[in-house]
């Protein structure tokens, strides 16, 4: 399984000027409305609508972090701004109609719109007053299947995904060139790896998530369906995969690969065709280093969901199996690590995390140590610390502890 695509240090903002609308950790889902789509917050859809998008059916959704409140919707024939105003209300601004089908919406750097438009077959600009110009001319290697595109900030170009191909827009060029082929069905959505630099790709009929390395090298991130009829992809901030589906249902992948339905839109209930998570709910960085066991490192990963309200899980690697474990949690760090190695025999081992709140549990038969948690709205400005440890079952006097890590609210 392919580590969280977010680095362990990625500073994440929390918006303090935000909505009690809209918050880090919401995420919109559209799927084929004329008029409506939903905002799921820890596992709840909230529904918002208008009298109509003011075209066909809905493609896409995108969040807009400079104004907090609104959300880009694309489809067929539109692109408007749907603003929140209170629980389950909205104002609808048309954008512009003249676009074939919208199917994935991205933002440049200087506050445009990349659209991959389906209608056309098109890479599409929009700018913020509706004006709409094309970014690839003519003929392209995508032929007449462009199915979604995204803006990549690291490295400006487009990426742009048709049956069963990836192609690359490189800036100031209007033709795309071939990345990857074979992809065994539509691709549905494109997203980016920030740390690697790697291409994130569903496809559709194969039910696969791909990565696409810069050589073009294609590999599963999880095994084939282990999503079925995935369609729409974004990020969280934990690096966790949220993969839309049919019947409105939505899937958080962590790092184990493990698919958990998180939400189910019921505005409208159809097929997911568009996510837009809502960055800034916390962020995450790695302390130190984890030791070894006679596994392997004993690596801590943090994943679930960070949103305020949402249960978060820490989980580390590599420990004896059926053995007693600890996990370490504290509002502080220490300011010196302490090394275990010359007091408790753990050889390359120090604890990171003032130990203020100890829990007690038992690592699985895989050697696997987890600790879940809820937040609540007293997190909010606070850092959390955590750190496991455990027995090791050749030498029951020693044990291993992990890396620490830092969960900021």
């Amino acid at each position: 399984m392919t580590a969280p695509l977010l680095p362990l240090s990625t500073p994440l903002l929390f918006c303090l000027a935000a909505s009690a609308q809209v918050l880090p950790g919401d995420l919109a889902i559209t799927g084929f409305s004329t008029s409506a789509f939903g905002i799921a917050r820890s596992g709840t859809v909230t529904g918002y609508a208008t009298s109509s998008f003011g075209g066909g059916t809905s493609q896409a959704v995108l969040h807009d972090p400079t104004t907090f409140t609104d959300f880009i919707v694309g489809g067929f024939g539109f692109v408007g701004r749907a603003t929140i105003t209170g629980p389950g209300t909205m104002t609808y601004t048309p954008i512009t109609t003249n676009i074939g089908t919208a199917s994935q919406l991205s933002w440049d750097p200087s506050g445009n719109l990349i659209v991959a438009d389906a209608g056309t077959d098109r890479v599409r600009l929009v700018t913020p007053t509706g004006v709409v110009s094309n970014l690839s001319i003519g003929p392209q290697p995508w032929g007449t299947t462009l199915n979604c595109g995204a803006y990549n900030p690291i490295t400006g170009d487009i990426i742009v995904g048709n049956q069963g191909g990836v192609y690359r827009l490189a800036p100031g060029t209007t033709t795309g060139a071939l990345i990857a082929g074979g992809l065994g069905g539509y691709t549905s959505n494109v997203q980016f790896d920030m740390l690697s630099g790697d291409i994130l790709v569903t496809v559709l009929q194969a039910d696969r998530l791909v990565r696409i390395d810069g050589n073009g090298i294609v590999s599963d991130v999880i095994p084939p369906g282990t999503v079925p009829g995935p369609n729409a992809l974004q990020i969280d901030d934990l690096g966790n995969y949220l993969i839309g589906a049919s019947q409105g249902n939505v899937y958080r992948v962590d790092a184990t690969g493990t698919a958990t339905l998180i939400a189910t839109n019921t505005s409208p209930s159809s097929t997911v065709s568009g996510l837009a998570f809502v960055h800034g709910g916390c962020s995450v960085q790695s302390i130190g280093t984890a030791c070894s066991s006679a596994i392997g490192p004993t690596s801590l990963v943090i994943g679930g969901d960070c949103s305020i309200g949402g249960l978060l899980t820490t989980t580390s690697y590599n420990h004896s199996p059926n053995v007693l474990g600890v996990t370490v949690l504290s509002l502080a760090q220490l300011p010196v690590p302490l090394d275990l190695g010359a007091t408790f025999g753990a050889t390359g081992c120090s604890l990171y995390v003032s130990p203020d709140v100890l829990v007690g549990g038992l690592t699985d038969g895989a050697g696997e140590l987890h600790f879940d948690f809820a937040s609540n709205n007293t997190f909010l400005g606070q850092a959390m610390y955590v750190q496991h440890s455990a027995l090791e079952a050749t030498q029951l006097s020693s044990f291993t502890s992990s890396n620490a890590a830092v969960v900021n609210y």
